[in-house]
Order: C-alpha cells, then structure tokens, then sequence
C-alpha cells in the first residue's frame, strides 16, 4: 500500500528553541516540518508544495510581512500565519490585511499553534482543489464541470449559464448523491467571482456547540480554550462564494444570525463586539423539503424566502436515464488515468440503464470503482458488479416479480436464478435475447441455463427439443 504523504510546513524564526518547540508539537501531529531562520533561507526551501508557513514578523534579515509576500509570489494558495510578540499587534493585523490567515502572539500554548496550521492546511488544500477545478473550466465552455446530456441537465446548464455572473443567492435542491456540490463549484467557477475562494460548509457535519464559531469565526476569550481569534468560513470566502451543504440541517439557533448575514452582509464573530463585513455569494444546498421544515417550525421561513432567491432543482438519475451510460463512461475514463478505460459491454450497459440508482451519481461512481478494481478484463462483465445490484435490477425491470421474490433469505441461490429466469421470460413473452438483456448474460448462456433447470420453451414441452442445435452450448454457464 503506496504511504500516504504529509503535508509540509515551513516554519521561518530565528529562535532555536522556538523552532524546536513547534517542530515537536506539528510533527507529533503529523505534518513534515521544514526550518529556516532567515527570510532568504525560507525563500531557497519554500517551494509550491508547501501546505502553510509558519513566519515570525522579526527575522534577522527581513520582515515578516515581506517574506510573506515574496512566498505568496511563489505560491498564491500557501496560507501563511504570523507569530508576533504583544507589541507587534498592529503590524500582525496589518498582516492580515495583506493576505495572512491568521496570527498567534508569543507566548502561546502549541495546541492553539496546531490549530491554526490546521486550519491554514485545510484552507490550502480547498483552493487549490478549487484551482484544480477552474482549470477544467475552458473558457469555451464555461459551466463544464457540472455534466449531462439529458433534456433536464441540458436545460438546467443554460440557467447556470444566465444566473452564473448574476449576485443573487442560489438554493439547490435535489437527492443526495445527485452532485448538488458540483453544480455549486461549477456556478461558482462560471461567475464573475472565480478567482475568489469557494468555501463548502457541510451544516450536518459541524458539532452544534462550534457551528456557529465555524461559520463566523470567534474572538479571543469567547469561550474556554479560546486563545486567539479565528476567522470563520465566512470571512474565509472574502471575494468568492460560501456554499451551504444540506441547509436544511442547520440549528435553529444559529439560523437568525444567518438571515442577519444575508439581509446586509454583515456579522459579528463570536463573543465580540465590532460589525464586520464580507463580500461573499452564498450557495445552499438541501436533499429535504425546506416548506415542511417551515411548516414543522423547525427552519424559520423568513431564512427560507431569503434562501430561495433562484431556486433549482437537480433532478435524480433516475428521471435522466439518458445520463447513465454518459457519466459512467466519462467516470471510468478518469479511473483509468492515463490508462485506455474499461468498455462496457451490452449485457452491463443494459443492467445499468435498467437499475433506478438510489443513490444517484454517486453510487454510479462508487459501483464503476468497485467493478473496475475487481474486472481481469478489458470490458466490464454483468459478473463484476455487485449481485444486490443486478437482482434489484431484476425487480426493477419486471415489476410484477416483487411479490414472487419477496422475502427469498435462506432460497438457495440456484432457486433465486430459476425464479429470475422464469419472471423474466415471462416478462419478455418467451423472447430469450430480450430476457438475456434484462439479466444481463449472452443469449446463449440463457439456453444453458434454462436446459440446466429443467425449463421449457413456451412452444416445446420438452426442454431438450428447444435447446438443441446452434445455440446450444454444453460449456455455456
């Protein structure tokens, strides 16, 4: 198994001690820690890759402010946090102000340093993912990252393109795993504003008790353990756009300062007391029904009328079939990098066009990765996907079938394929290559089958007498 790499951090100070102490305490939580204690030895050992610097403002041959601007030459997505002593709090602001995270002033405790590497680690990772994303986004077509070619996402792509460079507030709505966070990086990216950050906030992943320090960011002294300031996602999205996963799962006591926010684009971090504004758009997202959590009283409606400015819907997979074979081609194609892609054959094209795909798009990726892993060949055989796939598939091609196999634990598996054939020749009024397309096998293989489990053709009694001549195979499964 291929070890998975650390990300690096460049700390820059001229204090051995100091430098020891911040090594120990980022190594212990596995970043790879590389030193310099000169701005001219920070800028020979910074490279590209770096995920945060770490810079004292008073350096023996430079300031701080100075080296961060010369490394942001370097590396725009590297975010930098400043140590300053107590005396050096207007020049850490001002660093923020020039496009530093954050900053600690000395002494500080090493649990708040981890975190605001942690932070500055994570905040890199989603721009350049976000940097990643606008590459692929030509200008020749500007809302490619989100792709289909049905009627509904055809239609659905020429809204984006119209609303793409509008300010409004968006509200998507669809299934899970239908890719309601790719239709927001691709307005996002498709807008005036891609050159700002694009800041994802999963709203049901977030502890109750730190959302709202998460969202807007908190003050020194807010709460216990709360050592420094720190800037939210909120003010993380200056300039670009703030996407709200499953709004819908947002707590009640957070959703006034929400609506507060996008009346007038204005806030106050936790625990202080000075108005600060933020030029950001805001994505939301949801997979529930926002009028039944108004009506339920457990989503204010005031926060849903300022939410569903543009409304739109992703529809299902399901209700786009034509997307099915489009999207697993193009997914196995990145699967296989810079390898030729695993084909489909017919019986699987077949099995997948006839599957209803609870889980969207995103089962579809998660079965095609499964299916490749486990294919010795070239094509991917009905064999290589998951069997509850291709039994639900069955059902949900010979609807009548549900109640002869209802409840068949413990029927031996060779019971279960008899009853599978017979549903489905029923199904298909005795037409083997259309029955052998619903089941996913060759047409000749459901000779065999049949002839193995005693069935008879329709027009025959005797199984022998329909099953003999060029199609049968004795060796066939």
């Amino acid at each position: 198994m291929e070890k998975k790499q650390k990300n690096k951090v460049l700390v820059v100070d001229d204090e051995p001690t100091m430098i020891d102490l911040v090594r120990y305490a980022l190594t212990r939580n596995g970043y790879e820690v590389v030193t310099a204690q000169t701005g001219q030895a920070a800028i020979e050992a910074f490279e590209e890759d770096f995920s945060a610097v770490l810079i004292d403002l008073r350096l023996p041959d430079t300031n701080g402010l100075a080296l961060a601007e010369k490394l942001r030459q370097i590396s725009k997505d590297t975010q930098m946090v400043m140590i300053s002593a107590h005396g050096e709090i207007r020049d850490a602001v001002q660093a923020i102000r020039q496009g530093a995270l954050n900053y600690i002033t000395k002494p500080f405790h090493l649990d708040d340093l981890v975190n605001q590497i942690n932070q500055a680690v994570s905040l890199t990772a989603t721009l350049r993912s976000a940097n990643q994303l606008r590459q692929s986004v030509t200008s020749s077509r500007p809302i490619a990252g989100f792709l289909g070619i049905s009627p509904q996402i055809k239609a659905l792509l020429r809204q984006v393109d119209r609303l793409a460079t509008l300010p409004s507030t968006i509200l998507i709505t669809g299934e899970s795993g239908t890719g309601k966070s790719l239709l927001a990086r691709t307005i996002h990216y498709a807008s005036q504003r891609s050159k700002g950050p694009f800041i994802s906030v999963s709203c049901p992943s977030l502890p109750s008790e730190l959302i709202e320090s998460e969202m807007f960011g908190h003050e020194r002294g807010a709460f216990t353990g709360a050592q420094q300031r720190r800037i939210g996602r909120v003010e993380m999205a200056e300039g670009g756009s703030l996407f709200l996963d499953e709004v819908g799962d947002l707590p009640l006591n957070l959703q006034p300062k929400l609506l507060t926010f996008l009346q007038d684009r204005t806030f106050f971090r936790l625990g202080g007391t000075q108005q600060v504004q933020a030029d950001v758009r805001v994505i939301a997202a949801t997979n529930v029904d926002l009028e039944d959590r108004v009506r339920s009283r457990e989503f204010r409606q005031d926060l849903y009328f300022r939410l569903n400015v543009i409304p739109l819907r992703l529809p299902p997979l399901r209700e786009r079939p034509e997307d099915i074979l489009f999207l697993a081609e193009r997914y196995l194609a990145r699967l296989a990098g810079d390898h030729p892609p695993k084909a489909l054959t017919p019986e699987t094209s077949a099995i997948l066009k006839a599957y209803p795909w609870p889980g969207n798009v995103r089962e579809l990726e998660n079965v095609l990765e499964r299916a490749s892993a486990f294919a010795s060949e070239d094509f991917l055989q009905p064999d290589d996907l998951p069997l509850d796939l291709q039994q639900r598939t069955i059902q949900a091609a010979s609807p009548a079938s549900a109640t002869s196999t209802a409840g068949f634990g413990g029927i031996p598996l060779e019971e279960l394929e008899r009853r599978a054939i017979v549903e489905t020749l029923r199904q298909c009024d005795d037409n083997k290559a259309a029955a052998a397309r619903i089941l996913g096998i060759a047409e000749k293989s459901i000779y065999n089958k049949m002839l193995r489990h005693g069935l008879r053709n329709s027009q025959s009694p005797d199984p022998s007498a329909a099953l003999t001549g060029s199609d049968f195979d004795p060796s066939g499964v």
